[in-house]
């Protein structure tokens, strides 16, 4: 087998994973971590964050949809 070395790094790989995922999510550092990411302010940073790509998505579409002539095209 070419890549036997593959199977104790994947199995690494998932344990290190589960033991991250088992973390408490009610511990005072969580408590922490949580207060700051959600606390005030952070409806306006994720608005902030999302309107630009929803501007550039809702340009395209509008592009996409009118269509534009092709260069080849004489009118």
């Amino acid at each position: 087998m070419r890549h036997s070395w593959l199977q104790p790094f994947v199995l690494l790989a998932i344990l290190l994973v589960a033991t991250v995922a088992f973390a408490c999510p009610d511990c005072a550092t969580s408590q922490v971590v949580k207060a700051s990411v959600l606390g005030e302010g952070f409806w306006s940073h994720l608005v902030m964050l999302v309107v630009p790509f929803l501007l550039i998505g809702a340009l395209s579409a509008f592009l996409y949809r009118i269509g534009l002539p092709s260069r080849g095209m004489k009118p």
